[in-house]
């Protein structure tokens, strides 16, 4: 009886590895990426210009996961690819800039993709560090970066062409920033724009693991077989949030002033998804400033509660990738003391969303579009209601 069990047992698990290694999407296909960067700087200030008249040059290793179309979310987006990579860079003199490196995240989406060639637009979000911050008597022409840590964003447009069955070459044209949102001052960050050239290496892997473990003969895929069955329509829905923030400060260092000051936002929103892709969104925003006080008390000689608080409206927009949103929103004030924080503001956040009612979110919010104002850490709860 035990012979006869062990016989079954072994019948059993070679079924079921027959029909296990039939399909084609079996394992995890990954790749490596190494990427050279070269271009110039975007700079608007003046006192470091000497130091970035050579541009930048910066390399890049990427770890990523080709996803193959079987959730849905993964064919609204031509079946993207995403990972964590590793930065680091001369991004001018160092002795006032520092050695920069980073780590992040990204994801790929692909467009017009063809067999052998396709294009692509990437972003990525992460951390640099190793920076050489402003010092008043050590790096007083540093006018870009006021800490040693910043955070890194990329934008990325370009193509993707295979060569072989292992390896890729890629490039593009790409956007690099980096910024602390006024955390610490100064803070009038660094752009950076250029090319990229690089090679993908792709590997799948079970191969190891099968072959010495199962089955010897096995030769695991190194790239998906990609699945484009027809696209689940999503549900119409509106979705009520709730989004408290907080996040801390500095004043200009022409005003000689090292503290910090709180901020806080608080948001209320009604959001509509339109389809799978993405929701438009409609809210008011409650704001509050610490610095305002300084500000003010400079100014005008007075400082009452209610001068550091803003009272404003946004409409907005997300793309929905699985559990992530990427959050854009434009605003105006509906409230406040003066136009000291111009008279319109933008939102970039990223959203993860928990479970059913709750969610993360970090963003950086802007005056005017285009300076920093404070970087927003925080979270909130959610209610779907309304389905069709």
């Amino acid at each position: 009886m035990l012979l006869l069990a062990l016989s079954v047992q072994g019948q059993d698990s070679t079924d079921l590895w027959q029909r296990a290694k039939m399909d084609p999407n079996l394992g995890s296909h990954k790749y490596l990426e190494l990427k050279l960067h070269a271009g110039e700087h975007l700079y608007t200030g003046g006192e470091l210009t000497s130091a970035l008249d050579h541009g930048y040059k910066a390399v890049e290793v990427r770890l990523g996961w080709q996803s193959s179309g079987r959730e849905n979310w993964q064919r609204v987006f031509n079946c993207p690819s995403y990972g964590v990579g590793f930065y680091t860079g001369n991004i001018g003199n160092p002795a006032e800039l520092g050695y920069p490196s980073g780590v992040y995240g990204f994801i790929y989406a692909p467009v017009h993709r063809r067999k052998k060639h396709y294009f692509v637009v990437g972003l990525s979000l992460g951390i640099t560090y190793d920076l050489a911050p402003y010092d008043s008597l050590k790096n007083p022409n540093n006018d870009a970066i006021g800490s040693k840590v910043d955070v890194y964003f990329n934008a990325d447009v370009g193509g993707v062409w295979e060569i072989t069955k292992t390896l890729d070459l890629v490039y593009g044209v790409d956007l690099t920033h980096f910024s602390n949102g006024r955390m610490s001052m100064p803070n009038l960050g660094l752009n950076m724009l250029g090319g990229n050239v690089g090679i993908r290496y792709h590997y799948n892997s079970i191969t190891r693991i099968v072959r010495t473990q199962i089955d010897s003969n096995y030769i695991a895929s190194r790239r998906p077989t990609y699945v484009f069955k027809p696209i689940i329509p999503v549900r119409h829905y509106h979705q009520l949030s709730a989004y408290l923030a907080i996040g801390s400060v500095q004043l200009s260092i022409d005003d000689s002033v090292k503290a910090s000051y709180g901020t806080a936002s608080l948001v209320l929103e009604d959001a509509y998804r339109y389809s799978n892709f993405g929701s438009v969104a409609l809210g008011v925003d409650g704001f509050y400033d610490g610095s305002l006080g300084w500000v003010y008390r400079k100014e005008y000689g007075t400082d009452r509660a209610t001068d550091r608080m803003l009272l404003g409206m946004h409409i907005g927009h997300s793309v929905h990738l699985s559990d992530f949103e990427i959050i854009t929103q434009g605003g105006t004030y509906l409230w406040r003391r003066d136009n000291y924080k111009g008279d319109w503001f933008l939102r970039v956040a990223i959203r993860y969303n928990i479970q059913k009612y709750g969610f993360v979110q970090i963003g950086l919010k802007t005056i005017n579009g285009g300076d920093a104002d404070w970087i927003e850490w925080g979270g909130g709860g959610r209610y779907r209601f309304g389905f069709k």
